[in-house]
């Protein structure tokens, strides 16, 4: 019996998994591809907050969470 609730329980985060990273992209839709932090919207600024929440909940090694984060936060140096 342990091994079928290992299997519904593994089923069930995969499809939240899947639900949460559809959220979050759903969300992410009203963030223009090139955008100045500068001249967001609080509505903008409040979905940026919320993924990054949801990411720092799910993902967390900060580095990790840098590097595969769906906010893609370009430095001016780097172009």
């Amino acid at each position: 019996m342990l091994n079928d609730k290992e299997k519904l329980y593994r089923a069930h985060i995969t499809r939240s998994l899947a639900e949460m990273y559809q959220h979050m992209e759903d969300m992410l839709s009203i963030i223009p591809d090139e955008m100045d932090g500068t001249d967001l919207t609080d509505e903008q600024i409040e979905v940026i907050e919320r993924v990054e929440a949801i990411e720092e909940e799910w993902i967390l090694d900060p580095e990790t969470r840098r590097e595969i984060s769906l906010i893609d936060w370009c430095d001016e140096e780097e172009g």
